[in-house]
């Protein structure tokens, strides 16, 4: 059967990861990271921006905050990286770990949709794998 997907579990899972990018931009050194993980916030935030518009064009009040979960994530995060060794590594293995989540979330909602809703998580999905590649080629994984 079906349906329009459930933008804002999306949108809070979105909004988790951004607040992890956040900490992750602040802290880790290597100017070139730097670079890379400014450019997947903004990518993250275009992304939560439309699936807003989404949300909202559906009748739906569209989420503005994360969860709790992702706030105690981040804050362990946060927590962990700090003690690592290398401190940028560390925070490319977190991120990597949380994208491929964001990435399974949208996947799973997509098999659900209908065509229409498809067609636009579709679009997000291409973002995200662009998101993806970059954050899974630094950390030397494959996973999906």
């Amino acid at each position: 059967m079906s349906r329009v997907p459930n933008y804002n579990a999306l949108i809070r899972r979105g909004i988790d990861d951004q607040a992890l990018y956040r900490r992750a931009l602040v802290q880790v050194r290597e100017p070139g990271l730097q670079a890379l993980l400014a450019e997947n916030l903004q990518t993250l935030n275009a992304l939560i921006g439309d699936l807003q518009a989404q949300a909202h064009a559906a009748g739906r009040k569209p989420a503005r905050h994360g969860t709790l979960a992702g706030v105690i994530r981040s804050g362990l995060a946060e927590l962990v990286t700090s003690m690592a060794s290398n401190r940028d590594s560390a925070w490319v293995q977190c991120l990597a770990r949380n994208e491929c989540v964001l990435l399974n979330c949208f996947e799973r909602q997509m098999a659900q949709a209908s065509d229409e809703s498809a067609r636009v998580l579709r679009v997000q999905l291409s973002r995200l794998h662009g998101i993806h590649k970059d954050m899974h080629c630094l950390a030397g994984t494959t996973h999906g």
